[in-house]
This record gives structure tokens, sequence and C-alpha cells, in this order.
């Protein structure tokens, strides 16, 4: 294993940056066509007819306009081949003939990774066992004919290797220990437990039918057992081990993920059964949570393959609680969210048994969205024939409108909201300008005069697009000259960049080049999140701006500090609105400190 931070990793993976083929390398999952510079095909990681994915050889990365995924060649490899970064390293220095660099290792490290290794040859010999015990021996006879009563074919037995775990208290650990596996990693791979003396160890599943979990890349991690009558508990997972923790990791996601890149949509379900019997079904796009609060790590990993994740968990009280947890989860990553709610107060395993597939295919294709969701809830769960209750409706819904990003998506809510409840619009106009106004949104901080929703200032007078594509620009124009680096930072802080992600990009590309690093586009790309790589993606495949180099960097200079000034001003201006009520007299502070930006935009715009 390479030392990530060493200089002989940086030049080493430079290296194969730069003499890597990645139109040879892309053409071997994709039809690349040459239109220009760039070459395009249909993207590999979303379905499309026309294709929008492309390839600029020059700058040595892909970007597909329909979903936005891009990187280098590394990227492109890990998100086709779904392998670590490291393996996605090794690929290309094979393709090249380039021998991996050695470092050597410390004592402590060389243990800790022989340890995982262990642990990982461990699983998969626990998933072979508990599987030919299922299929295989006596020990499964009872439990192969509950899966079969319950509707699990045995393609779904094979697809998921599904297993069984004897009664016997120590028939693993006895068979395993006969072939040499050191009972103490065992216990650290969650296979068995300590006895309280602390002298022997016994299996931690038993009489259970088992569930293999496995990673992203489809090693078996832990697992998950099920009983078969009323004893509880009804599921026992693994505990967390140096390769488990079940908030990292999707029940199906290795056999799903295929489907879930293709169709840019995942439906997570609660339990193992309701995945094995969606996907049995032709439902292949669909993952569980392993029973716990969907979390944010699980997220991301549905955020590198998905625009839209469906929530199809129980519709009991317990579901739908988990539904909401889920939903406030999900809302930070920007992916489109519905909630597909089974009828008749089934899980989605019972109603596919029960109704078919294209029964729960239609419920998930009419799912409603976020909002309406949560509008629906809280409208079952408050009674809005009280004051009171149409004031809790309202504060409910008010600070999931404030998330939106679209004036006419808010006025529309605020209008239905309004009619749910009953009450004047312009009260809940009101409530939500107050929470905007109190949570310090810079987003939507006005209400026109007719009652409307209107951006603030700033946004009004510098449009979203026009400063994106500066910033874009001035990046790329950055990139290809580093002697402009100089001269735009005199002008601009990095705080002048609006975009999270093209922020990031400039703060690493500046500290390289103070640094005394290459500036190579592609020097950069793994010091840089995946949306900032995404970003970076997009900005060297788009043709270059046009004109004379000065007057256009310029331009794009003033276009980007005048946005910035025109948001501090709105900042300054609102909070001087706010002390001023409150009765603080530190507001003229805050008046006088927006004159002056003021003054400076004025000056700007006369330049």
């Amino acid at each position: 294993m390479i030392e990530l931070k060493s200089v002989l990793y940086d030049e080493f993976i430079n290296r194969l940056r730069t003499e890597n083929d990645i139109v040879g390398i892309v053409s071997e999952y994709v039809s690349l066509q040459k239109k220009g510079k760039r070459f395009w095909g249909c993207c590999p990681f979303h379905h499309e007819k026309t294709p929008s994915f492309s390839v600029a050889p020059d700058k040595g990365f892909f970007y597909c306009f329909g979903c936005q995924a891009g990187g280098d060649v590394f990227r492109f490899l890990m998100k086709a081949d779904n392998i670590s970064f490291m393996e996605a390293v090794a690929k290309v220095a094979k393709k090249l003939n380039i021998s991996l660099p050695e470092q050597e290792k410390s004592p402590a490290a060389i243990l800790r990774d022989r340890e995982t290794h262990e642990i990982y040859r461990i699983n998969a010999m626990a998933a072979d066992f508990f599987h030919n015990c299922l299929t295989k021996t006596n020990y499964g006879k009872s439990a192969l004919q509950y899966l079969v009563n319950r509707g699990v074919t045995q393609q779904a037995i094979e697809t998921f290797k599904l297993g069984f775990a004897p009664p016997a208290w120590d028939k693993l650990a006895v068979a395993f220990q006969d072939r040499g596996v050191d009972s103490q990693l065992l216990v650290k791979a969650g296979l068995t437990s300590l006895r309280s003396s602390g002298e022997s160890s016994y299996d931690r599943f038993r009489n259970r039918i088992m569930f293999p979990i496995s990673d992203e890349r489809g090693r078996v991690i832990g697992f998950g057992g099920r009983v078969m009558d009323d004893s509880q508990p009804k599921y026992l997972n693994s505990p967390e081990t140096v390769v488990f923790n079940k908030r990292h990791v999707l029940f199906g996601y290795a056999q799903s993920c295929k489907s879930i890149r293709d169709s840019g949509q995942a439906i997570v379900v609660e339990g193992y059964m309701d995945v094995i019997t969606a996907f049995d079904a032709g439902v292949e796009n669909v993952v569980a949570s392993l029973g716990t609060a969907f979390t944010l790590e699980q997220g991301k990993i549905l955020q590198k393959q998905v625009k839209e994740i469906v929530f199809a968990y129980d519709s009991d009280a317990a579901g739908m609680n988990a539904t909401l947890k889920a939903l406030e989860t999900v809302r930070t990553l920007g992916i489109r969210v519905r909630v597909a709610t089974v009828p008749e107060g089934k899980d989605p395993d019972e109603y596919i048994r029960r109704h078919g597939s294209s029964a729960f295919c239609d419920v998930v294709a009419h799912a409603p969205g976020l909002l309406d969701y949560q509008l629906y809830q809280a409208l079952q769960t408050v009674d809005r024939s009280t004051l009171e209750g149409k004031a809790a409706v309202v504060g409910k819904m008010i600070p999931s409108l404030s998330q939106l990003n679209n004036a006419i998506e808010i006025d529309g809510y605020i209008t239905k909201l309004a009619q749910q409840v009953q009450v004047d619009e312009g009260a809940v106009r009101n409530e939500f300008q107050k929470y905007v106004n109190q949570n310090k949104k810079d987003k939507f901080v006005r209400l026109g005069n007719n009652g409307h929703t209107t951006r603030n200032v700033a946004l009004s007078k510098q449009p979203a697009a026009k400063n994106a594509a500066a910033e874009q620009f001035l990046i790329r124009m950055m990139f290809e000259d580093a002697s402009l680096i100089p001269y735009i930072q005199v002008q601009l802080d990095v705080n002048d960049f609006q975009d999270e992600a093209r922020h990031e990009i400039i703060t690493n590309l500046w500290e390289a080049f103070h640094d005394g690093r290459s500036l190579e586009s592609l020097a950069l790309v793994s010091a840089l999140s995946q949306q900032a790589q995404e970003e970076l993606s997009q900005i060297m495949v788009k043709d270059g701006p046009e004109g004379d180099v000065t007057r256009v960097v310029d331009d794009y200079i003033k276009a980007i500090k005048l946005t910035s000034l025109r948001n501090l001003f709105e900042k300054h201006r609102l909070r001087a609105d706010e002390l001023e009520r409150m009765g603080d007299s530190s507001f003229q502070q805050e008046l006088a400190e927006s004159k002056r930006i003021n003054d400076e935009i004025k000056l700007l715009l006369q330049m």
C-alpha cells in the first residue's frame, strides 16, 4: 500500500494521470465519437438515448451534462467498476505497465491490514458455511421450507446467498477452529461472543435465517439473522467491527447498484425481505437501511448514483416516523425525494407477494414529493379544526418551505397550505417571512407588495447563471495560465466565490500555487470532494471563453465582486432591520456598513 501523503505517491499519481489514455480507457465501457476536440457518447452512469457524456483528452477529464458525473480517469474507473481509489490507481498502472511504488509500513499498520484482510476472508467463509447449512444439510430443512412459504425462490436464495445458522451453541466456532481460524479473530469478526468467564466463545448467530451484508464492492462485512418463530430479538445484526458499521452500508446495494445507477433512482425499504422480494419480482433498484434510521452516510452512498430516492417504509406509525427522520437526513444532500405509502398498511414484501410487482411499481410511480408527504402527515396528526391546530400545521411546514430554492414553488405551497388549513394566505406568508428573518436566510428574504416571495437585492441585480459562468471561466483561465493568479488574488478573496464547490477548487488552486506545486488541473483532483471534482470536470470540458484575455478576466472579476458585495450589503441591511426591531441601537453601525458597501458597489459599476 502506498502512503497517500508521500512525495513518492504524488509523483506516481501525477505520472499516471499524465501518461494514461483516458479516451482509450473510457472506450472500453462507452462507444465514443470525436466531435471537435472532445469525444461524446451515451453516459454509462445513467440511462439516456442522446449522448451527453463528454471526454476531454487534453484535460484528462470526463463529464456528463445529464447526470453531472465527472472526474479524472481514476474517478471514472471507481464509478464504472465500483472500486476504491487505490484499486483504480493499480488498474491504470497495470494498463501502462508501471509498477506500483512500495512504501515501508510500521509493524502496527502491517498487523492492522493483515487482521482486516483476515476478517474479510472469515466473513466470506461464514457466508459459505451458512449457505451450505441452508441448502445442503438437514439443519436447514425447516429454514428452507420457511423461505419457500414466504415466497422466496431458489434464484433469490442464490443471488443473496441466504443461509442458516444451526441451533448448536458452537457449530461455527468448532468448524472454523478445526480449519485453523484464530478464535480471537472470530470474536473480532462478530461471529462469536466470549463467555462471561472469558475462557471460551460461542456462536453469536443460532437457529436463524442468515442474510450476508456486503459493502459497495461486494465483500461480505457482516450478517443479519432472523428467527423463524416469535423469539426475540426478531432480527440480530453483527456488532460493529473494523469492516462493519451499519450506518455506512445498505443491504442489497451490491446486487442493486447497477439497476440503481441505470435508472437514476433508488427505492429505500426497511427490511431484508422487502429487498429480496422486490428484487426477485424484477424491481431491482431497491436497498434497505438495515432496520435503523436512514443515515447521512447511507445517503451519500446513493448520492453518487441517483437523482431521486423513493422511501417505501412500512405504513405503520413506526414506519412513518422512520420516514420523516429519513427525510430530514436526505434534505441536506440535494437529492429529489418522494415517499411511497404502501396501501393496506402492508410492508413492500407482503404487498408485492399479494398484488405483484406491477402494483408496487405503480405505488412508487405515484409517490408524492417530500413537501406533499410532510403536509399530509401534518394534517393527519394535528386537529386543524382549532386555531392551535392550524398554527401547528403551519409551524411544521414553514421550515421545510424555507429550504426550497424556487420562488414559484414557495408561492404555490404557501397557497396550498393556506387552503388546507383554511386560514388567510397573507397570514401564512407573514409567518414564513418571520421564520426566514429569524433564521437569517439569505435566499428568499422579502415578500413583495403583492404578497409574493421575491429574491433578495443581490440576486435580482446579478443573475445566478451569469455569476456562475464568471466563476467557472475564471477558474479555467487560472488553470491554463497560472500567471493570472497573483493579479486575480489582489482583487478577489476566496470568499467572493459564492458556489461551495468552486470555493473549494479556488482554495486548493491558490494553496498549490503558493506552495510551488503543479497547477495542472489533474494534480488537484484527489484533494477535492466529489462535488468539487464534478464541478471542475464540467469547467474543464466546456469550451473556453474567447476574446482579449485581459478584458475577459477583468469582466469576470467585476461580475464576481459585484455579486459578493451585493450579498454582503443585503446581509448587513437585514441585520440592521433585525436590530432595529429589537430596539438595539447598534443597528446604526450596521446601516453605516451597508451604506459603505453600497457606495463601493456604485463605484465599481462606474468603472
